[in-house]
């Protein structure tokens, strides 16, 4: 198995998280500070996307996240109760 730049992880995490801005999709976010965003796309730019959060302790507040700082995009899911 071939170790993954992070020139090529970054491109990887724009191209999902364009999948997920274009349909919509409720994003998981993991950052390299162990930050946690339960939130919506808004905007992709070349070195950052902006972010809406929908829960958690920063619930409605739109953050700016670098690419470099990015560790993990996911599909948000609901946990069944």
């Amino acid at each position: 198995m071939t170790t993954e730049t992070i020139t090529e992880k970054i491109e990887r995490l724009k191209l999902k998280a364009n999948i997920f801005l274009k349909d919509n999709i409720k994003t998981f976010i993991k950052d390299v500070y162990n930050t946690f965003y339960f939130c919506n796309i808004i905007k992709i730019e070349e070195d950052a996307l902006f972010v809406q959060d929908f829960k958690g302790k920063n619930e409605g507040i739109t953050s700016k996240i670098f690419w470099v700082d990015i560790e993990d995009i996911q599909e948000y899911r609901e946990k069944l109760e």
